[in-house]
């Protein structure tokens, strides 16, 4: 029994492509971060702004 020959061009364009999802799912992920932080801190300190303001228009 002959073991089978591998093609190993098909094999580098598996991993290839595997590679290259896992780059893009990341990235995605990254940009999805960002832009969350983004927004939360911008909530957060529009909070701050109008604590601010109450606590002046108060006084």
């Amino acid at each position: 029994m002959q073991p089978t020959p591998v093609d190993w061009g098909e094999a580098f364009r598996i991993v290839g492509g595997g590679v290259l999802v896992v780059f893009l799912i990341m990235s995605l992920l990254a940009v999805a971060t960002t832009l969350m932080g983004k927004i939360f801190m911008a909530r957060e300190a529009r909070k701050k702004a109008a604590a601010i303001a109450q606590g002046e228009a108060k006084s």
